[in-house]
């Protein structure tokens, strides 16, 4: 008996009807035909999901419970083969991408997948099937038989040595620059905090002015354009009398500072730079009395913005402003730096000395 309807002023009524004979009695009766037709329903989706793939194979789109299945069975098996935790792996990669929205297409499964007992058909997977692939990089590293000194560990550890230098110019080991000391504070601090523990050792070195070398340049063109602009390249003074034109500092592996002149016939400094960290430690000093020193009895000249604290040093050195030219950084310098865009032009008379 069920009631339902409305009368014809639209009240709600009761409508009586006769139980009918085909009608189930219990839920059990109601629910007995489903699953059937669901199994059925369900063959059918899969058969009609069929695609062939490049080999041939019947393969389908997985669903997320054959996925997270498969994921469960393989969390509970207790020997899994290399084949078999790959492809789990990518399941999980695959599910973590649905997750996230991300558009890319999903795993497939074979056939076998219909009966409910085994998701993927791992058959296509052992190792005797999958082609030989040849790495020309790995193959390329497994042909060095040595490393270059100048790559090497050993070149890091014992740093520059005389035979590899041009030309040497001066060792200086009492200067200890402020990067220096805070380094030496730093250690100092961990072997008070952590007595017991194993203490780093480091070994004081001297810094060593030098002519410019290929190795220095990428940590040159760094310094330069850190001090500078960017886009400077010194790469040509190695072709024009380096060991008469070019002065660098180092610490150890280090450029600490870096000096230049145009060439031994213009005798013009074009740039003249001190890390950050390794300033007031006399490397510019020590730096531009060596260019002086290897071009003697030539007029030096050279530019300095308006407002640089190297005016003087230069004065110390004998140099005197000629000219002021203004705007003469105004293409170079950013908008946002604090160094004039005026300049003076400054000249060491060296020429006409008795």
């Amino acid at each position: 008996m069920s009631c339902s309807g409305h009368t014809p002023f639209g009240n709600p009524c009761l409508v009586f009807r006769r139980r009918s004979e085909v009608e189930p009695t219990s839920v059990e009766e109601l629910m007995e035909p489903l699953p059937s037709d669901y199994l059925l329903e369900k063959a059918s989706y899969l058969l009609r999901s069929l695609q062939v793939d490049g080999k041939g194979n019947n393969v389908r789109r997985m669903s997320k419970y054959e996925i997270s299945a498969l994921i469960r069975q393989e969390a509970q098996s207790s020997t899994v083969s290399v084949e078999r935790a790959v492809v789990t792996r990518k399941l999980k990669l695959d599910r973590e991408r649905r997750l996230s929205g991300a558009s890319l297409p999903r795993l497939e499964a074979t056939p076998g997948a219909l009966d409910g007992k085994e998701i993927l058909d791992f058959s296509s997977l052992s190792p005797s099937s999958t082609p030989h692939q040849t790495f020309p990089i790995l193959e390329a590293l497994c042909k060095i038989n040595r490393t270059p000194y100048e790559s090497s560990f050993l070149s890091r550890h014992h740093g520059n040595t005389s035979h590899q230098m041009v030309k040497v110019l001066a060792f200086d080991y009492e200067t200890i620059s402020p990067w220096m000391a805070l380094m030496g504070d730093l250690r100092e601090h961990y072997r008070l905090l952590h007595p017991n523990r194993r203490q780093p050792s480091e070994s004081v070195a001297p810094i060593v002015y030098s002519c410019l070398r290929e190795w220095h340049l990428d940590q040159v063109h760094g310094l330069l354009h850190q001090m500078f602009w960017a886009g400077i390249s010194v790469s040509d003074s190695l072709d024009y009398s380096p060991e008469r034109c070019t002065v660098v500092a180092c610490y150890k592996r280090l450029v600490v500072g870096v000096a230049i002149l145009s060439s031994p016939q213009e005798t013009y400094i074009t740039y003249l730079a001190v890390k950050t960290g390794w300033e007031g430690s006399k490397i510019a000093t020590n730096m531009l009395y060596h260019i002086i020193a290897m071009n003697p009895g030539k007029d030096i000249s050279l530019h300095v913005s308006a407002n640089n604290p190297a005016m003087l040093l230069y004065n110390r050195f004998g140099f005197k402003a000629e000219e002021f030219i203004v705007g003469f950084y105004e293409d170079y310098l950013d908008h946002q730096s604090h160094a004039s865009k005026n300049a003076f032009r400054l000249r060491l008379r060296q020429g006409h000395r008795t």
